[in-house]
């Protein structure tokens, strides 16, 4: 609740316009960078929010007392496009890193409650190339987005190996422009993010087990407007919704905790709108689907700590020609 107040507070804060130093923008390089900066937010929210396995490990670990602690390390690379009035490509990478901590853990008559506090930085980077329709494409240059971010994490784990995890995400991002004809701009804004998740361990053979997951996550960004002079550039707020189904299978007994998944991704149709100086817009496809496979197995487990590894590629199930792989290796530690 003290997030979601603080959220409440801070959005209308939003006001002021962001400036560009060194001349006009009304460019079609930098209407590309700016067009691109929400939907890469939002990827590079995704990655700060993951499934329950890629951020903190493996639920049969122990999930440990009030006094654990975590560290998250995480890197990919990745191509990523959108279609619209414009379409532009991202190719680069994102990385991270992101701790957590319990303040408060217990046993329930079903297993056992966790409730955290987590935060980090993130980054994400890269060359943008783009096309109007009946054009060529052309390089517009570099988008850097960096975020800051806090939030709490809550998780119900179950005698049957089943959890919830649920959690809330508020973070401050800026994005940095640098157009191919050497003009640059920041703009920053408010991030929130909220995620709920479900997984379900089924029997497969006494030997392995399947965990059908479910998770939705919510995103909301607000960036300021870009203006010099008399030009201006101002992204739509509205929401970004993903969902993700995910298979994981494992043995039941293995003293590394080895497993593998697979991923089906969906970010909702819908349109963001670009708003440029003369009252005009820019529709631009949010909608994405894209398959995710790989997997994870818990390297050292220790009585005092633990460290895990996963590794994940990614291929577009639609047209926009998305793919990447990427890692996170995660310690905890009990005292």
């Amino acid at each position: 609740m003290p997030l979601l107040i603080a959220a409440w507070m801070f959005l209308p804060l939003q006001g002021a316009l962001a400036q560009i130093p060194n001349g006009p923008i009304s460019t079609r390089e930098e209407i590309a960078l700016y067009a691109q900066i929400k939907a890469l937010a939002q990827q590079l929210s995704l990655q700060e929010v993951s499934g329950y396995q890629q951020r903190r490990g493996e639920q049969r670990s122990g999930n440990g007392s009030a006094s654990t602690g975590g560290l998250r390390l995480f890197h990919r690379s990745d191509q990523l496009q959108w279609s619209g009035d414009l379409s532009s490509r991202f190719d680069g990478e994102i990385s991270g890193i992101q701790l957590n901590h319990h303040f408060y853990a217990g046993p329930t008559c079903r297993g056992s409650q966790e409730l955290g506090l987590f935060g980090g930085s993130s980054v994400a980077r890269g060359d943008v190339t783009a096309a109007f329709p009946g054009d060529t494409s052309f390089s517009a240059g570099r988008n850097s987005i960096t975020s800051f971010y806090g939030g709490l994490y809550f998780s119900d784990y179950r005698h049957d190996l089943g959890y919830i995890d649920a959690m809330a995400k508020l973070s401050y991002v800026a994005a940095d422009t640098d157009s191919a004809r050497g003009l640059s701009s920041r703009v920053t804004g408010p991030q929130l993010t909220l995620s709920a998740e479900r997984g379900i361990a089924l029997s497969l053979t006494e030997q392995m087990n399947l965990e059908p997951q479910l998770q939705i996550i919510a995103n909301y960004t607000n960036f300021a407007a870009l203006q010099a002079d008399n030009d201006f550039l101002d992204t739509d707020k509205t929401p970004e919704v993903s969902v993700r189904a995910g298979l994981r299978t494992y043995p039941v007994e293995s003293s590394r905790e080895i497993y593998a998944f697979a991923n089906y991704w969906y970010n909702l149709a819908g349109e963001d709108d670009l708003l440029l100086r003369d009252g005009s817009r820019l529709k631009l496809e949010r909608g994405a689907r894209w398959g995710e496979i790989g997997g994870g197995m818990t390297l050292l487990n220790a009585k005092f700590a633990s460290v895990f590894l996963n590794l994940s590629y990614r291929q577009s199930l639609d047209n926009q020609d998305w793919s990447g792989g990427g890692a996170n290796l995660g310690f905890r530690w009990y005292w």
